[in-house]
C-alpha cells in the first residue's frame, strides 16, 4: 500500500458555525421566558417593593408577602433588613452559580426590558381604540385610570417606583400567575384546556379590575374604568401566555411608571 506524501497540501478547514449570542433580541422573542429565568428578572423589583415601603406611601393592596415577612421578622426592623439582605445573598450566589454552568446570561435582561417596554409604552393607545371602536367608550380617566387623583396626587419619584414595582410583581403574581395559569390548570378537567384557558382569562380580567374599587382605598366605580382596566388585565394575560411572567411583570411595573409619571 503507498504511504501518502507528508508535504501533501492540507485541505482548507471550514470554520464552525458561531453559536448565537445569547440575550440578543432574536433569540429571546424566539420563545416564552421559563419559569426560573423569570424569578430571576422579576427579584430586583421584589427587593426595591420590599424596601421602598420603608420609605414611602406604595404598599399593594393585593400584597400578601409582606404582612407575613414582618411577622416573621418579629416586627424588627433589624431582622426585616437581615432577611433581606440574606435574600441577596442568596440571589447573588444563583447568578454566579447559573452563570458557571452557562445556563445564564445576565444579557438576556436587555430584551426583556425591551420588549416590555414597547408593550407598556403601547398598551394605553391599544385599549382606548379597543374602547372607542368596539365598545364605544372613552373613558374619562386621568393618565388611563391607574390611579384615583386623590391618591396620585403628591407623589414623589420614590412613590413612583415603590407603587410600580409593588403593582407590576404582586398584581401579576396574583392575577396572572395564579388567576390565569393556575385557575386554567385547576379547571382544564372539567371543560378542555382551552375553554379553560379562557374562562380563567375572563375571571381574573375582571377580577383584576373589580379589586381597584374595592376596600378603604378603592376607587368610587366608574363603567369605563372598569372596562379600561378589565381590558388591561386581558392584555397583561396575553403577554402572560405567550411570552412569560418576566414580561408581563416588567410590562405592568413600566407602564404604571409611565402613568404615573404623567399626572
Amino acid at each position: 500500500m503507498a504511504r501518502a506524501r507528508d508535504d501533501a497540501p492540507e485541505k482548507p478547514r471550514r470554520k464552525a458555525a458561531r453559536p448565537a449570542t445569547k440575550g440578543t433580541l432574536t433569540n429571546h422573542l424566539a420563545g416564552r421566558v421559563d419559569p426560573l429565568t423569570s424569578a430571576i428578572f422579576v427579584f430586583p423589583l421584589f427587593i426595591v417593593y420590599q424596601l421602598g415601603i420603608l420609605l414611602s406611601r406604595g404598599l399593594n393592596g393585593v400584597d400578601f408577602v409582606t404582612a407575613s415577612l414582618v411577622e416573621l421578622c418579629e416586627r424588627d426592623l433589624g431582622n426585616y433588613l437581615v432577611i433581606l439582605s440574606g435574600m441577596l445573598i442568596a440571589y447573588a450566589a444563583l447568578l454566579l452559580l447559573l452563570r458557571q454552568r452557562e445556563s445564564f446570561d445576565p444579557k438576556a435582561f436587555v430584551p426583556v426590558l425591551a420588549e416590555s417596554t414597547f408593550y407598556a409604552l403601547s398598551m394605553g393607545s391599544i385599549i382606548l381604540f379597543v374602547m372607542h371602536h368596539f365598545v364605544e367608550l372613552v373613558p374619562g380617566l386621568s393618565a388611563s385610570g391607574e390611579l384615583s387623583a386623590a391618591l396620585a396626587s403628591g407623589l414623589t419619584l420614590l412613590d413612583v417606583i415603590v407603587i410600580s414595582a409593588g403593582a407590576g410583581l404582586h398584581e401579576e403574581l396574583i392575577f396572572r400567575l395564579v388567576g390565569v395559569g393556575g385557575l386554567s390548570w385547576l379547571l382544564a378537567g372539567a371543560m378542555g384546556e382551552k375553554q379553560a384557558w379562557v374562562a380563567a382569562l375572563l375571571i381574573s380580567s375582571l377580577s383584576f379590575s373589580l379589586a381597584h374599587h374595592l376596600g378603604p382605598s378603592g376607587e368610587p366605580f366608574v363603567f369605563a374604568a372598569f372596562v379600561y382596566r378589565t381590558l388591561a388585565g386581558v392584555f397583561f394575560a396575553l403577554i402572560y401566555q405567550v411570552r412569560g411572567l418576566a414580561v408581563a411583570v416588567w410590562t405592568h411595573a413600566i407602564y404604571d411608571i409611565y402613568v404615573l409619571s404623567m399626572i
